[in-house]
């Protein structure tokens, strides 16, 4: 059952072309993964599809009473009530039984109470029971829980959330709404890797559909089973996981520059042989050839998305072998320790991860390192010849006031303007894009500015506090592979378990106020940790299910190559026919007029039917199975 259908839908907002004649259907159970470059419109999508926003041209179809859910709750008006009572709020009726029950509670603890009061509770409590009204309850408190939220909490107002806790709240009121179909944008941003892995298992196990935004690619890849990727203005579907999608993906552009360079050479020749026959005894192949031409639907040249940036990392010389070296250390804010009695040393060319879960003293941990923090106990050594370049997730070295081009400029007053310019190219940020004021960028194209900051000048210590965060996958991959060919030492907080399987060879893991060291990257860890509990069932029959569709697409491509070709081998021999023809009716006598109407008959029939296979086949090769 088809949920949701956008049919060759167009939106353009101020001359950005977002969609052009996109069509998704979204069907009950289906679980899909959004991708596309930071700035293309995926949120734009998500409004299309939610309502919010009309396409320019096309149409959006919905089930009849399908719900939609999204993470665009309102919460000015709700920052007085609890987080547990703010995510009661997408189940009214339940809701309002429960405050009535609540209320009545109140009441019959009065000595005076009636008789009245106590028949309404009695029955309000059986319609909230029937209604799965304390089902419910348990479910909320289970995924507050899951999402991060401890149980002190889940009980605290929303107005004394941070940001980050707020959106997990916004999530987990999205998760226990009754919906049929949920659109969630980054979802993963403000978790930690606990809470990712347990939404990867909520998700992966829920009947209910997803179209999910996301640009953490083993997330993905534990999630959805269909990639939607909107790039260009075009929307496509791949019905495989991540990992498969990247194959196909390569493969229709491959393939779209394949038929490109194929109909262009297929062109040229057809219009050479018109240019050669049209005057002489081919007279009537060109005119047919031409007819096909006209007919033609010519291809566009496949268009590639700007090039991805790139991230030089220039480590400055090489520190002394000890980099930092750290006894006894315990830190906190005004005396109140978040981790003790850390013991470590980093050497040169070590590349470590910092995990845990959110508010365990991660950022913490690296502003002391980084020399913004005084610990509370404890001593810290920093090596000779050390210099430290610290991103942190706030983005605080962004000045608001700036354009782009004056915050490197900021740094390096004398430097030229085309070095600046060619610096922040490799950033992503070209042509017009250096005079945008900083207040005006998006929260990826902010967080590769202030990476741009931090790398102008090298050092050979670099310090991340969740670097990822806001960045599209393109750039990540830029970033992880600037870090591949960095020669000094690295510490980086990071909940991306592919970024950090990439990039760092120890993991440090920081819980319960102490911290344990462990070699190699992140996956390493986990399995000494016995971490990998994610969806193996599910993965094992979405594999099987995989297979057979692998197995149903190859039988399709290969009736699909034999078709091809003997369409060209059945024009080839027509072609030939009709020129035995052409040859025969120039010897045959005039005067045998029967023998000449019949081979101006057969020839027609030929042109009739060559003309008809190169459309057939021109179809074919427009519309190839891997499409």
């Amino acid at each position: 059952m088809l949920l949701v259908t956008l049919s060759n839908i167009t939106k353009r907002f101020d001359q950005q072309l977002i969609v052009e004649n996109g069509t998704l259907p979204i069907g009950a159970g289906d679980k899909i993964g959004l991708v596309g470059r930071n700035g293309v419109g995926k949120t734009t999508l998500f409004n299309i599809i939610s309502g919010m926003v009309r396409p320019d041209s096309g149409t959006v179809d919905y089930a009849k009473g399908v719900k939609i859910g999204s993470v665009a709750q309102e919460l000015d008006s709700h920052l007085e009530l609890s987080v547990y009572d703010f995510c009661l709020l997408t189940h009214p009726r339940l809701n309002d039984l429960r405050l009535q029950i609540n209320r009545l509670e109140t009441e019959m603890q009065n000595s005076e109470a009636s008789d009245e009061i106590a028949a309404e509770y009695q029955i309000l409590s059986g319609q909230f029971e029937e209604g799965g009204g304390y089902r419910l309850e348990t479910e909320v408190r289970l995924v507050l829980e899951g999402i991060g939220f401890t149980r002190a909490q889940i009980n605290r107002q929303l107005s004394s959330l941070s940001g980050g806790e707020l959106n997990r709240a916004q999530i987990a009121a999205t998760l226990i709404g009754d919906y049929d179909l949920l659109l969630l944008d980054e979802p993963t941003n403000h978790l930690d890797i606990k809470a990712t892995i347990w939404l990867e298992n909520h998700i992966a196990n829920s009947r209910r559909a997803y179209l999910i935004v996301s640009h953490d690619r083993r997330f993905l890849q534990n999630t959805v089973g269909k990639i939607a990727q909107l790039s260009l203005g075009r929307l496509d579907l791949f019905h495989s996981r991540y990992d498969q999608y990247l194959v196909e993906r390569d493969k229709r552009q491959n393939l779209a520059a394949h038929h490109f360079r194929h109909q262009a050479e297929e062109i040229a020749r057809i219009e050479d042989f018109i240019r050669r026959n049209m005057a002489g005894q081919k007279t009537k192949q060109a005119q047919s050839k031409q007819k096909y031409l006209a007919r033609m639907r010519k291809l566009e040249r496949p268009q590639l998305e700007r090039e991805q940036p790139t991230f030089h990392i220039k480590d400055g010389g090489r520190s002394f072998r000890q980099v930092i070296r750290v006894d006894e250390l315990t830190i906190g804010y005004g005396g109140t320790p978040l981790v003790e009695d850390v013991e470590f040393e980093l050497t040169r060319g070590d590349r470590v991860g910092l995990v845990g879960p959110n508010g365990c003293g991660k950022t913490t941990l690296l502003k002391t390192l980084g020399g913004l923090l005084e610990p509370i106990t404890g001593d810290m050594t920093v090596g000779g010849n050390v210099d430290v370049a610290y991103f942190d997730q706030e983005l605080s070295n962004l000045n608001l006031k700036n354009d782009v081009l004056s915050e490197l400029w900021e740094i390096d007053p004398l430097a030229e303007s085309g070095r600046i310019r060619s610096f922040l190219a490799r950033f992503g940020f070209s042509g017009e894009d250096v005079f945008k004021p900083v207040t005006l960028l998006s929260g990826g194209e902010k967080t590769k500015l202030s990476l741009a900051k931090i790398l102008y000048r090298p050092a050979n210590l670099m310090i991340f506090d969740e670097p990822t965060n806001h960045l599209d996958i393109a750039s990540i991959e830029a970033l992880e592979n600037g870090l591949a060919e960095y020669g000094g030492t690295l510490l980086v907080v990071s909940h991306d378990r592919d970024f950090l399987d990439k990039v760092v060879n120890r993991v440090f893991e920081i819980d319960r106020l102490a911290m344990s060291q462990y070699l190699g990257n992140y996956t390493d860890f986990a399995e000494k940790k016995g971490l990998f509990q994610t969806t193996k069932k599910i993965v094992s029959e979405e594999k099987k299910a995989s297979y057979e569709q692998f197995k149903n697409r190859s039988r399709e491509k290969s009736r699909y190559r034999k078709t091809l070709l003997k369409i060209g081998e059945t024009i080839t021999e027509l072609e030939a026919k009709w020129a035995e023809l052409e040859n025969e009716s120039l010897t045959v006598e005039n005067s045998d007029w029967q023998r000449l109407a019949s081979i101006r008959e057969e020839r027609h029939s030929l042109e009739e039917e060559i003309l008809r296979l190169y459309m057939e086949k021109e179809k074919m090769e427009r519309e190839p199975p891997d499409a």
